[in-house]
Protein backbone atom coordinates (compact mmCIF):
# COMPACT_ATOMS: atom_id res chain seq x y z
CA UNK A 1 0.00 0.00 0.00
CA UNK A 2 1.36 3.36 -0.99
CA UNK A 3 0.75 6.55 0.91
CA UNK A 4 1.32 10.03 -0.47
CA UNK A 5 2.04 12.99 1.76
CA UNK A 6 2.05 16.44 0.18
CA UNK A 7 2.96 19.55 2.12
CA UNK A 8 3.00 23.08 0.72
CA UNK A 9 3.94 26.28 2.51
CA UNK A 10 4.65 29.83 1.47
CA UNK A 11 7.79 31.69 2.43
CA UNK A 12 7.07 34.30 5.08
CA UNK A 13 7.92 37.21 2.83
CA UNK A 14 4.96 36.36 0.62
CA UNK A 15 2.54 36.11 3.50
CA UNK A 16 3.53 39.18 5.41
CA UNK A 17 3.59 41.71 2.61
CA UNK A 18 1.46 42.64 -0.35
CA UNK A 19 2.76 42.61 -3.88
CA UNK A 20 5.55 45.15 -4.15
CA UNK A 21 8.87 45.78 -5.87
CA UNK A 22 12.14 45.58 -4.03
CA UNK A 23 15.75 45.91 -5.19
CA UNK A 24 18.05 43.00 -4.41
CA UNK A 25 21.73 42.24 -4.99
CA UNK A 26 22.79 38.61 -5.33
CA UNK A 27 25.79 36.61 -6.54
CA UNK A 28 25.31 33.60 -8.81
CA UNK A 29 27.87 30.84 -9.21
CA UNK A 30 28.63 28.05 -11.67
CA UNK A 31 31.43 25.51 -12.07
CA UNK A 32 34.00 26.56 -14.67
CA UNK A 33 34.45 23.16 -16.32
CA UNK A 34 34.02 24.11 -19.95
CA UNK A 35 33.55 27.22 -22.02
CA UNK A 36 33.59 30.48 -20.09
CA UNK A 37 30.46 31.67 -21.92
CA UNK A 38 28.53 28.61 -20.73
CA UNK A 39 29.72 29.04 -17.13
CA UNK A 40 28.74 32.71 -17.25
CA UNK A 41 25.28 31.82 -18.54
CA UNK A 42 24.76 29.28 -15.73
CA UNK A 43 26.03 31.71 -13.07
CA UNK A 44 23.67 34.39 -14.35
CA UNK A 45 20.79 31.89 -14.27
CA UNK A 46 21.68 31.02 -10.68
CA UNK A 47 21.70 34.71 -9.73
CA UNK A 48 18.27 35.28 -11.31
CA UNK A 49 16.87 32.27 -9.45
CA UNK A 50 18.16 33.64 -6.15
CA UNK A 51 16.61 37.00 -6.94
CA UNK A 52 13.17 35.48 -7.59
CA UNK A 53 13.34 33.56 -4.31
CA UNK A 54 13.90 36.86 -2.51
CA UNK A 55 10.49 37.92 -3.79
CA UNK A 56 8.69 34.96 -2.18
CA UNK A 57 8.98 31.23 -2.63
CA UNK A 58 6.57 28.33 -2.46
CA UNK A 59 8.11 25.20 -0.99
CA UNK A 60 6.36 21.87 -1.64
CA UNK A 61 7.39 18.51 -0.28
CA UNK A 62 6.15 15.16 -1.55
CA UNK A 63 6.82 11.84 0.15
CA UNK A 64 5.99 8.39 -1.23
CA UNK A 65 5.75 5.66 1.41
CA UNK A 66 5.32 1.93 0.82
CA UNK A 67 4.86 -0.45 3.76
CA UNK A 68 5.95 2.27 6.13
CA UNK A 69 9.21 2.93 4.25
CA UNK A 70 9.90 6.22 2.44
CA UNK A 71 10.71 5.38 -1.17
CA UNK A 72 10.56 8.89 -2.60
CA UNK A 73 11.19 12.22 -0.89
CA UNK A 74 11.09 15.34 -3.05
CA UNK A 75 11.29 19.00 -2.13
CA UNK A 76 10.47 21.58 -4.78
CA UNK A 77 10.99 25.31 -4.53
CA UNK A 78 8.98 27.58 -6.82
CA UNK A 79 8.66 31.34 -7.05
CA UNK A 80 6.14 33.40 -8.99
CA UNK A 81 8.09 36.61 -8.50
CA UNK A 82 9.03 38.70 -11.53
CA UNK A 83 12.53 40.06 -12.10
CA UNK A 84 13.24 43.15 -14.18
CA UNK A 85 15.83 45.91 -14.64
CA UNK A 86 18.74 43.48 -14.21
CA UNK A 87 22.16 45.11 -13.91
CA UNK A 88 25.42 43.13 -13.83
CA UNK A 89 27.59 44.63 -11.09
CA UNK A 90 30.69 42.52 -11.58
CA UNK A 91 31.83 39.08 -12.70
CA UNK A 92 34.94 37.05 -11.95
CA UNK A 93 36.33 33.52 -11.79
CA UNK A 94 38.25 31.98 -8.91
CA UNK A 95 39.25 28.40 -8.03
CA UNK A 96 37.22 26.91 -10.86
CA UNK A 97 34.03 28.87 -10.03
CA UNK A 98 32.57 31.62 -12.20
CA UNK A 99 30.65 34.34 -10.31
CA UNK A 100 28.22 36.99 -11.52
CA UNK A 101 26.84 39.69 -9.22
CA UNK A 102 23.60 41.39 -10.26
CA UNK A 103 21.23 44.05 -9.00
CA UNK A 104 17.59 43.61 -9.97
CA UNK A 105 14.09 44.77 -9.12
CA UNK A 106 11.87 41.93 -7.91
CA UNK A 107 8.08 42.09 -7.72
CA UNK A 108 6.71 39.63 -5.18
CA UNK A 109 3.54 37.73 -5.89
CA UNK A 110 0.27 39.01 -4.52
CA UNK A 111 -0.93 37.83 -1.12
CA UNK A 112 -4.17 36.38 -2.45
CA UNK A 113 -4.01 36.35 -6.26
CA UNK A 114 -7.12 34.17 -6.52
CA UNK A 115 -9.38 36.36 -4.40
CA UNK A 116 -12.63 37.33 -6.11
CA UNK A 117 -14.18 39.30 -3.24
CA UNK A 118 -16.47 41.90 -4.86
CA UNK A 119 -17.93 43.76 -1.87
CA UNK A 120 -16.59 47.22 -1.06
CA UNK A 121 -15.28 47.15 2.49
CA UNK A 122 -15.87 50.18 4.71
CA UNK A 123 -12.62 51.79 5.85
CA UNK A 124 -12.00 54.73 8.15
CA UNK A 125 -8.75 56.66 7.71
CA UNK A 126 -7.82 58.48 10.91
CA UNK A 127 -5.54 61.47 11.32
CA UNK A 128 -1.80 60.90 11.00
CA UNK A 129 0.25 62.05 13.98
CA UNK A 130 3.29 64.28 13.56
CA UNK A 131 6.19 62.96 15.61
CA UNK A 132 8.34 66.13 15.32
CA UNK A 133 6.00 69.14 14.88
CA UNK A 134 8.91 71.62 14.70
CA UNK A 135 10.02 70.02 11.42
CA UNK A 136 6.79 71.10 9.74
CA UNK A 137 7.32 74.84 10.26
CA UNK A 138 9.65 75.09 7.27
CA UNK A 139 7.18 75.45 4.40
CA UNK A 140 4.20 75.46 6.81
CA UNK A 141 3.46 71.75 6.49
CA UNK A 142 1.61 71.55 9.82
CA UNK A 143 -1.56 70.50 8.00
CA UNK A 144 0.06 67.16 7.11
CA UNK A 145 -1.84 65.47 9.96
CA UNK A 146 -5.15 65.92 8.15
CA UNK A 147 -4.04 66.53 4.56
CA UNK A 148 -2.07 63.29 4.19
CA UNK A 149 -4.93 60.97 5.20
CA UNK A 150 -7.27 62.93 2.94
CA UNK A 151 -4.97 62.21 0.01
CA UNK A 152 -5.31 58.51 0.82
CA UNK A 153 -9.09 58.85 1.18
CA UNK A 154 -9.41 60.43 -2.27
CA UNK A 155 -6.96 58.00 -3.88
CA UNK A 156 -8.62 54.85 -2.53
CA UNK A 157 -12.15 56.10 -3.16
CA UNK A 158 -11.15 56.98 -6.70
CA UNK A 159 -10.29 53.36 -7.38
CA UNK A 160 -13.78 52.19 -6.46
CA UNK A 161 -12.73 48.98 -4.67
CA UNK A 162 -13.40 50.19 -1.13
CA UNK A 163 -15.62 52.71 0.62
CA UNK A 164 -13.35 55.07 2.55
CA UNK A 165 -14.54 57.48 5.23
CA UNK A 166 -12.59 60.57 6.20
CA UNK A 167 -11.79 60.42 9.93
CA UNK A 168 -8.73 62.64 9.66
CA UNK A 169 -9.99 64.85 12.49
CA UNK A 170 -9.55 61.92 14.92
CA UNK A 171 -6.15 60.76 16.21
CA UNK A 172 -5.71 57.26 17.66
CA UNK A 173 -2.44 58.01 19.47
CA UNK A 174 -1.90 60.51 22.26
CA UNK A 175 1.87 60.51 21.67
CA UNK A 176 2.67 59.91 17.97
CA UNK A 177 6.35 59.41 18.78
CA UNK A 178 5.53 56.16 20.57
CA UNK A 179 2.83 54.81 18.30
CA UNK A 180 2.11 52.01 18.18
CA UNK A 181 4.84 50.09 20.05
CA UNK A 182 4.18 51.48 23.53
CA UNK A 183 0.41 51.31 23.25
CA UNK A 184 -0.98 48.27 25.05
CA UNK A 185 -3.08 45.77 23.16
CA UNK A 186 -6.12 46.95 25.09
CA UNK A 187 -5.55 50.59 24.11
CA UNK A 188 -5.19 49.70 20.46
CA UNK A 189 -8.32 47.63 20.75
CA UNK A 190 -10.27 50.42 22.40
CA UNK A 191 -9.32 53.26 20.07
CA UNK A 192 -9.60 51.47 16.74
CA UNK A 193 -12.74 49.53 17.68
CA UNK A 194 -14.41 52.64 19.07
CA UNK A 195 -13.71 54.55 15.85
CA UNK A 196 -14.84 51.65 13.67
CA UNK A 197 -18.06 51.27 15.67
CA UNK A 198 -18.74 55.00 15.55
CA UNK A 199 -18.37 55.22 11.78
CA UNK A 200 -19.57 51.74 10.84
CA UNK A 201 -16.16 50.82 9.41
CA UNK A 202 -14.69 47.37 9.09
CA UNK A 203 -11.06 48.49 9.10
CA UNK A 204 -9.16 51.51 10.42
CA UNK A 205 -6.07 53.01 8.76
CA UNK A 206 -3.84 55.32 10.77
CA UNK A 207 -0.22 56.46 10.74
CA UNK A 208 2.57 58.68 12.00
CA UNK A 209 4.76 61.09 10.03
CA UNK A 210 8.18 60.40 11.54
CA UNK A 211 10.44 62.78 9.65
CA UNK A 212 10.08 65.95 7.55
CA UNK A 213 13.56 67.27 8.24
CA UNK A 214 16.49 68.07 5.96
CA UNK A 215 19.71 66.17 5.53
CA UNK A 216 22.04 66.79 8.49
CA UNK A 217 24.43 68.95 6.49
CA UNK A 218 21.59 71.05 5.17
CA UNK A 219 19.98 71.22 8.58
CA UNK A 220 22.99 73.09 9.95
CA UNK A 221 22.58 75.75 7.33
CA UNK A 222 18.84 76.11 7.62
CA UNK A 223 18.89 79.34 9.57
CA UNK A 224 22.04 80.71 8.02
CA UNK A 225 22.50 84.31 6.94
CA UNK A 226 21.79 83.33 3.35
CA UNK A 227 18.46 81.90 4.42
CA UNK A 228 17.54 85.07 6.22
CA UNK A 229 17.88 87.09 3.03
CA UNK A 230 16.12 84.53 0.86
CA UNK A 231 19.12 82.79 -0.74
CA UNK A 232 20.71 79.44 -0.12
CA UNK A 233 17.41 77.59 -0.15
CA UNK A 234 17.75 75.84 -3.50
CA UNK A 235 17.83 72.07 -3.96
CA UNK A 236 17.84 71.05 -0.33
CA UNK A 237 17.21 67.36 0.23
CA UNK A 238 14.25 66.94 2.56
CA UNK A 239 13.19 63.68 4.18
CA UNK A 240 9.74 62.11 4.28
CA UNK A 241 9.23 59.12 6.55
CA UNK A 242 5.76 57.83 7.39
CA UNK A 243 4.55 54.72 9.24
CA UNK A 244 1.20 53.25 8.21
CA UNK A 245 -0.97 50.92 10.30
CA UNK A 246 -4.11 48.97 9.43
CA UNK A 247 -6.27 47.69 12.31
CA UNK A 248 -9.23 45.37 12.28
CA UNK A 249 -12.31 47.27 13.45
CA UNK A 250 -13.80 44.27 15.23
CA UNK A 251 -10.91 43.11 17.41
CA UNK A 252 -8.46 46.01 17.17
CA UNK A 253 -5.75 43.62 15.95
CA UNK A 254 -3.07 45.10 13.71
CA UNK A 255 -3.23 43.62 10.23
CA UNK A 256 -0.51 45.66 8.55
CA UNK A 257 2.40 47.88 9.56
CA UNK A 258 5.04 49.41 7.31
CA UNK A 259 7.41 52.35 7.20
CA UNK A 260 7.90 54.32 3.97
CA UNK A 261 10.79 56.65 3.21
CA UNK A 262 11.75 59.02 0.43
CA UNK A 263 13.49 62.34 -0.05
CA UNK A 264 13.46 65.10 -2.61
CA UNK A 265 14.78 68.53 -3.41
CA UNK A 266 13.03 71.35 -1.56
CA UNK A 267 13.60 74.64 -3.36
CA UNK A 268 11.11 76.87 -1.57
CA UNK A 269 12.04 79.96 0.41
CA UNK A 270 12.31 79.55 4.20
CA UNK A 271 9.33 81.81 4.79
CA UNK A 272 7.16 80.34 2.03
CA UNK A 273 3.64 79.31 3.08
CA UNK A 274 3.42 76.15 0.98
CA UNK A 275 1.35 73.68 3.03
CA UNK A 276 1.14 69.94 2.58
CA UNK A 277 -0.68 68.54 -0.49
CA UNK A 278 -1.33 71.99 -1.97
CA UNK A 279 -0.77 72.73 -5.68
CA UNK A 280 2.47 74.52 -4.74
CA UNK A 281 3.59 71.49 -2.74
CA UNK A 282 2.97 69.03 -5.59
CA UNK A 283 4.97 71.22 -8.00
CA UNK A 284 8.15 70.75 -5.95
CA UNK A 285 10.50 67.84 -6.53
CA UNK A 286 9.91 66.88 -2.92
CA UNK A 287 6.15 66.84 -3.43
CA UNK A 288 6.58 64.69 -6.53
CA UNK A 289 8.54 62.11 -4.52
CA UNK A 290 5.96 62.19 -1.70
CA UNK A 291 3.17 61.62 -4.21
CA UNK A 292 4.90 58.44 -5.44
CA UNK A 293 5.20 57.17 -1.86
CA UNK A 294 1.55 57.85 -1.09
CA UNK A 295 0.54 56.01 -4.25
CA UNK A 296 2.54 53.02 -3.00
CA UNK A 297 0.85 53.31 0.40
CA UNK A 298 -2.57 53.24 -1.27
CA UNK A 299 -1.51 50.22 -3.35
CA UNK A 300 -0.33 48.31 -0.27
CA UNK A 301 -3.36 49.15 1.86
CA UNK A 302 -5.69 48.22 -0.99
CA UNK A 303 -3.94 44.88 -1.45
CA UNK A 304 -4.03 44.05 2.26
CA UNK A 305 -7.73 44.83 2.52
CA UNK A 306 -8.55 43.01 -0.70
CA UNK A 307 -7.31 39.83 0.94
CA UNK A 308 -9.52 40.27 4.00
CA UNK A 309 -13.11 38.96 4.16
CA UNK A 310 -16.10 41.24 4.01
CA UNK A 311 -17.66 41.49 7.48
CA UNK A 312 -20.66 43.37 8.83
CA UNK A 313 -22.26 43.60 12.28
CA UNK A 314 -25.70 42.33 13.12
CA UNK A 315 -27.51 45.22 14.82
CA UNK A 316 -30.87 43.52 15.35
CA UNK A 317 -31.91 39.86 15.44
CA UNK A 318 -35.55 38.85 15.86
CA UNK A 319 -37.22 35.71 14.61
CA UNK A 320 -35.95 34.76 11.18
CA UNK A 321 -34.94 38.32 10.30
CA UNK A 322 -31.61 40.09 10.78
CA UNK A 323 -30.78 43.77 10.39
CA UNK A 324 -27.14 44.15 9.35
CA UNK A 325 -25.00 47.29 9.42
CA UNK A 326 -23.81 47.55 5.84
CA UNK A 327 -24.47 50.34 3.36
CA UNK A 328 -25.83 50.03 -0.14
CA UNK A 329 -22.48 51.35 -1.36
CA UNK A 330 -20.87 48.03 -0.42
CA UNK A 331 -22.33 46.47 -3.56
CA UNK A 332 -24.68 44.08 -1.74
CA UNK A 333 -27.74 42.97 -3.72
CA UNK A 334 -30.95 41.09 -2.82
CA UNK A 335 -30.31 37.36 -3.05
CA UNK A 336 -26.69 37.57 -1.83
CA UNK A 337 -25.77 35.08 0.87
CA UNK A 338 -23.59 35.47 3.97
CA UNK A 339 -22.36 33.12 6.67
CA UNK A 340 -23.25 33.92 10.28
CA UNK A 341 -20.58 33.99 12.99
CA UNK A 342 -21.05 34.42 16.73
CA UNK A 343 -18.62 36.78 18.45
CA UNK A 344 -17.07 35.93 21.77
CA UNK A 345 -14.10 36.83 23.94
CA UNK A 346 -11.31 34.68 25.29
CA UNK A 347 -8.16 35.64 27.19
CA UNK A 348 -4.61 34.73 26.30
CA UNK A 349 -1.86 33.76 28.74
CA UNK A 350 -1.31 37.43 29.61
CA UNK A 351 -5.04 37.80 30.32
CA UNK A 352 -5.47 40.12 27.35
CA UNK A 353 -8.89 39.89 25.67
CA UNK A 354 -9.13 38.48 22.16
CA UNK A 355 -12.15 38.39 19.88
CA UNK A 356 -13.21 34.94 18.70
CA UNK A 357 -15.56 34.17 15.80
CA UNK A 358 -17.52 30.91 15.81
CA UNK A 359 -19.07 29.63 12.58
CA UNK A 360 -22.78 29.00 13.22
CA UNK A 361 -23.09 26.90 10.03
CA UNK A 362 -25.97 29.14 9.02
CA UNK A 363 -26.46 31.06 5.80
CA UNK A 364 -28.64 34.16 5.53
CA UNK A 365 -30.10 35.56 2.32
CA UNK A 366 -30.36 39.30 1.70
CA UNK A 367 -33.95 40.44 1.15
CA UNK A 368 -33.70 44.23 1.24
CA UNK A 369 -30.88 46.73 0.76
CA UNK A 370 -31.40 50.08 2.48
CA UNK A 371 -29.04 53.08 2.23
CA UNK A 372 -27.44 52.39 5.64
CA UNK A 373 -28.37 48.79 6.46
CA UNK A 374 -29.53 45.54 4.91
CA UNK A 375 -32.22 43.05 5.93
CA UNK A 376 -31.62 39.30 5.61
CA UNK A 377 -33.63 36.17 6.38
CA UNK A 378 -32.49 32.76 7.60
CA UNK A 379 -34.14 29.36 7.91
CA UNK A 380 -34.00 29.12 11.72
CA UNK A 381 -34.94 31.75 14.26
CA UNK A 382 -32.29 33.97 15.84
CA UNK A 383 -33.44 32.85 19.30
CA UNK A 384 -33.00 29.17 18.39
CA UNK A 385 -29.46 29.83 17.07
CA UNK A 386 -28.59 32.24 19.93
CA UNK A 387 -27.73 34.89 17.36
CA UNK A 388 -27.80 38.39 18.76
CA UNK A 389 -26.63 41.96 18.34
CA UNK A 390 -22.89 42.38 17.54
CA UNK A 391 -22.60 38.95 15.94
CA UNK A 392 -21.27 39.06 12.39
CA UNK A 393 -22.05 38.05 8.83
CA UNK A 394 -19.05 37.26 6.64
CA UNK A 395 -18.36 36.73 2.93
CA UNK A 396 -14.97 35.17 2.23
Amino acid sequence: MRTFLFVSLMALVSLSAPAQALTVEVVGEAALTGAVSYAREQALKDALQQATLRGGAQISSTQLMEHGVIEQDEVRVQSNAQVRDVEVLWEDSHDGVYQVAIRAEVSSQAMCPGSSQRYRKAIAIAGFGLAQPQQATYGRLENVEQALPRVLVNTLNGRGNVHVMDASRISLYQDPRRAPSTETAQQRLTTSVALATQLGAQYVVSGVVRDLDFEPEEQKRRFSLLDSVGFGHKNRERQFVVDVFVHDGLSGAMLFQRSYHTQGAWGERPDANVGFATPSFWRTNYGDQVKDVLTTVADDVGEVLRCQPFMARIVKARGNRLHIEASAGAGIRPGDKFQVYRTGTFYNLDLEPRTELTDMATVVTVKQVQPQFIIADMASSAEHMSIQRDDMVIAW
